[in-house]
């Protein structure tokens, strides 16, 4: 039962700091990373999409404080998907949708062997 809050915690440091040091979509490596843990891959997917979606919109919310700019509200115009709120939700989830795949894909690689 150790399993899961081990895994959601590696998921959490390793996406923090693996995009830090390259590029974005190495947090589906962070994600793989915790799903190695987990059993079944749907629940990896769904863990590994929490935390991912999380993670981002923290990050988000303290790039957007640290220094507050008008280019968000322009961006989310641009593609018109209503205000910048809105824009830092699809971020999130785009970041949790790649966090659950990384995931799942670690989850599938050692669920075989049950």
């Amino acid at each position: 039962m150790i399993k899961i809050p081990l895994s959601i915690v590696l998921m959490a440091i390793l996406g923090w700091l693996l995009p830090t040091f390259g590029p974005w979509y190495l947090i589906a490596l962070s994600g793989f990373g915790g799903g190695l843990l987990l059993s079944r891959s749907w629940f990896a997917l769904l863990i590994g999409f929490l935390v991912g979606a999380t993670l981002w919109y923290v990050q988000i919310n303290l790039l957007q404080n640290a220094s507050p700019s008008d280019l968000p509200a322009r961006m989310a115009e641009l593609v018109q998907i209503g205000g910048k709120q809105n824009l830092m939700l699809l971020t999130a989830a785009l970041g949790g949708l790649v966090m659950g795949l990384g995931a799942a894909a670690g989850a599938s690689l050692l669920g075989f062997k049950k």
